[in-house]
């Protein structure tokens, strides 16, 4: 007979090599004991977790990866629930990048994730009683098939839950959409005439104390168009304006607008109107 530790050490190499993986814990140190090693193993997790105590038996459903897996917020948040472990070859042919780019609430913080209403804690929680099922049949091809379609199930119902919440915190999101365009307005000094730093994205977020994903989903669901977008056009509309009014090179006018090299305005702007800086400035002379 093996020996507990050599049995516990082929269970753990067993685990690894599947695509997909369940358990329930009873507290954050046993989530984060189990979980660790397949995020390592770059896992995807999906956690359905009841909240502590202060959060009245509140639930969950929280994405990590390799890239966002908190463990301080964690500690401080679950104590209990079960999750969902997957890697992307789970998606038999698919890219998981291309099957799940539209849905940005796979990337928000624990913050900005929903908590559950009863109706829905009950959807998902019928959901996980099949993936758990599932998940204890013989393995084929055709129980992939199924634990795909349940992850399906799961995924767009979770898309639903988040359109719906964007559209009953109107209030809320449009102040968080007029904060995005203060800040990104404050980068350029008028009097000057350059950005204080390059407005990007992160930059951007990290001030409204939210994640990129969640501040574009925020513009797509106010503006129709994603912040990315909206910053990008506001860089195009400052150089349009340094073509116009001032004698400085596509050189001096990237650098000014902290570019790290003049081609990246260059190509920026060619995308979004079609012309270089240089034909612009021509057009308008």
């Amino acid at each position: 007979m093996l020996s507990g530790d050599k049995n516990s050490e082929l269970k753990e190499v067993f685990r690894l090599n599947h695509t997909y993986y369940f358990e329930y814990f009873d507290n954050e140190d046993q989530f984060l004991r189990s979980s660790q090693r397949l995020i390592e193993e770059k896992y995807f997790i999906i956690v359905f977790g009841v909240l502590d105590r202060k959060h009245q038996e509140k639930h969950k459903l929280v994405f990590f990866n390799q890239h966002y897996f908190p463990v301080t917020e964690i500690k401080k948040s679950f104590k209990e629930g079960a999750y969902f472990a997957f890697r992307s070859d789970l998606f038999h042919g698919y890219s998981l990048r291309n099957r799940l780019k539209d849905l940005g609430f796979l990337e928000y913080s624990m913050d900005e994730s929903l908590l559950l209403r009863e109706n829905d804690y009950k959807l998902v929680a019928n959901i996980f009683e099949l993936l758990i099922e599932e998940t204890e049949m013989p393995h084929s091809e055709i129980h992939s098939t199924i634990i795909t379609s349940y992850l399906n199930l799961l995924l767009y119902h979770m898309q639903r839950f988040y359109q719906l919440s964007m559209e009953s915190r109107v209030d809320e999101i449009s102040r968080l959409h007029q904060l995005f365009f203060n800040e990104l307005h404050a980068f350029f000094d008028g009097e000057r005439m350059c950005m204080s730093a390059f407005p990007s994205l992160t930059v951007l977020s990290n001030k409204l104390r939210c994640t990129p994903r969640f501040l574009n989903d925020v513009s797509v669901g106010v503006s129709g168009g994603t912040a990315q977008s909206h910053i990008d056009n506001f860089i195009i509309g400052i150089a349009k304006q340094l073509l116009a009014e001032t004698d400085f090179s596509v050189a001096e006018i990237a650098e000014r607008l902290r570019f790290e090299q003049p081609q990246s305005l260059t190509r920026l702007f060619k995308r979004k109107t079609q012309i270089t800086p240089l034909d612009f400035r021509i057009s308008i002379i």
